[in-house]
């Protein structure tokens, strides 16, 4: 039986909304526009053509220098076209330079080398970097992200070269391999139209920031999409890079099949190199699959786990702080445990709306699963830290569990905060007001780590 496309808990507004604001992003955005004009202060962008605001009015003409000055004037008009697409950047990205920076961060990493020789040879990925086919437009969004955006442009760097190694252990097509590298190379370039503030932004969101967040997946399906000479393959898969198999993800809910090949390869690229960025360790890499497994393509998730099974384990200092979280993680499951129980105490019938839930439970559930697993016990959360201070290994392995559970949580957080609406018109009063209080205590949580 196939899934519907929209997950269950997604509404159409929602569906329509990240659309909205995904195109509203390409059409007129502030940051981008800041982003264009603080780079022009240091590296010259000149106008490819005259550029116009909507209802015809030239702004700036062709040849003309930009920089910070034209700021101003570009944010208060619409213009007629996406104002990249009337500018060229002097020395941009190149195919040249793309593979250059690979094999520097190759060579600088031994994990990453281990990937690089995993597959055969160090050299094959920058050869199949110099073969693609960069068009201007792209080329000036990288040059952005990179000039303006550096840790977005790393990023997507890492994800490559895992994406790659991913790829030629499921033994892709050349053709497929072309497309997942500019997948890859491209995933979050919608990221550019976000600000970055949002993206950096450690407290509550608002509907509309989160918004543009999730729409981000879209936006840069959209620009893809616009460039002649990109297989349709590769705005699918950029807009897919954030939906889960299990259809817990954004922006449209997305399940199993319904997910492509190349949209699964670069999910899982994306959030390994993730995890590899933050902390370097093959067990965070073990912890987050033991979690995830419903989430991501298995094969994958074994490859990125044999891939990295060569590095060496982090050491964990201070182990008793770990305490301090144990039991406030123990408290947030007691109350989460109370809010369960009246739910099925108000329960009467088969016709009570609980379904809403459905996703939290599951979650919350395996989450609990993987603290039995490790040993957790709300009694004697003293006698675990005891025997990890006095064991490196466990505890690794515990400072791992509690930092995926952490990252689970934040997770858990903003899926809630999209479904909300729906949440909210299936509870009673007294049921919402005691899921809020819950949410309010997971986010003092997360705000104190």
């Amino acid at each position: 039986m196939r899934h519907s496309q929209i997950h269950p808990h997604m509404t159409n507004n929602h569906n329509s909304s990240y659309e909205d604001t995904a195109h509203q992003s390409i059409e007129k955005d502030p940051h981008y526009v800041t982003a264009i004009t603080e780079m022009a202060d240091h590296k010259e962008v000149i106008a490819s053509e005259d550029i116009y605001t909507s209802n015809g009015v030239k702004l700036i003409t062709k040849d003309t220098t930009i920089n910070s000055s034209q700021r101003e004037g570009l944010i208060k008009h619409k213009l007629c076209k996406p104002i990249d697409k009337s500018l060229i950047v002097q020395d941009g990205i190149t195919v040249d330079f793309l593979a250059k920076e690979v094999t520097r961060l190759i060579k600088e990493n031994a994990s990453l080398q281990y990937l690089a020789v995993f597959n055969g040879d160090l050299r094959a990925l920058p050869q199949e970097l110099v073969l693609l086919v960069l068009s201007p437009h792209m080329a000036f969004k990288l040059t952005v992200a990179k000039e303006q955006r550096p840790h977005l442009f790393q990023r997507l760097l890492l994800v490559t070269v895992i994406a790659h190694y991913l790829a030629v252990r499921k033994q892709l097509s050349e053709k497929d391999m072309k497309n997942l590298l500019c997948a890859a190379l491209f995933l979050d370039l919608g990221e550019l139209h976000i600000d970055p503030e949002l993206l950096n932004s450690t407290g509550n969101l608002s509907e509309t920031e989160r918004c543009h967040i999730y729409a981000h997946p879209i936006t840069g399906s959209l620009i893809v999409r616009e460039v002649g000479g990109i297989d349709p393959a590769v705005s699918a898969a950029i807009q897919q890079h954030h939906e889960r198999l299990d259809g817990s993800g954004y922006p449209h809910g997305l399940r199993d099949e319904q997910i492509g090949t190349l949209a699964r390869i670069v999910s899982v690229a994306d959030v390994s190199a993730s995890i590899f960025a933050r902390f370097g360790s093959n067990e965070r890499l073990s912890t987050f699959m033991r979690l995830n497994a419903n989430k991501y393509d298995r094969e994958l998730l074994s490859f990125v786990l044999e891939g990295f099974s060569h590095m060496a384990h982090c050491t964990v200092a201070n182990n008793n702080v770990q305490l301090a979280r144990l039991e406030a993680i123990s408290q947030l499951f007691e109350t989460w445990g109370k809010f369960r129980a009246s739910l099925s105490l108000s329960a009467t019938d088969s016709s009570s709306p609980t379904g809403a839930l459905d996703f939290m439970f599951e979650r919350m559930g395996n989450l609990r699963s993987l603290l039995f697993q490790f040993g957790f016990d709300s009694g004697s959360l003293e006698l675990m830290v005891e025997i990890a201070m006095a064991d490196p290994q466990i505890a690794n392995e515990l400072s791992a569990v509690l930092d995926e559970i952490d990252w689970q949580f934040q997770d858990l957080e903003r899926e809630t905060c999209r479904h909300r609406e729906t949440i909210r018109a299936a509870l009673n009063e007294g049921d919402n007001h005691q899921l809020d209080s819950w949410t309010k205590d997971l986010l003092a949580y997360l705000a104190s780590q």
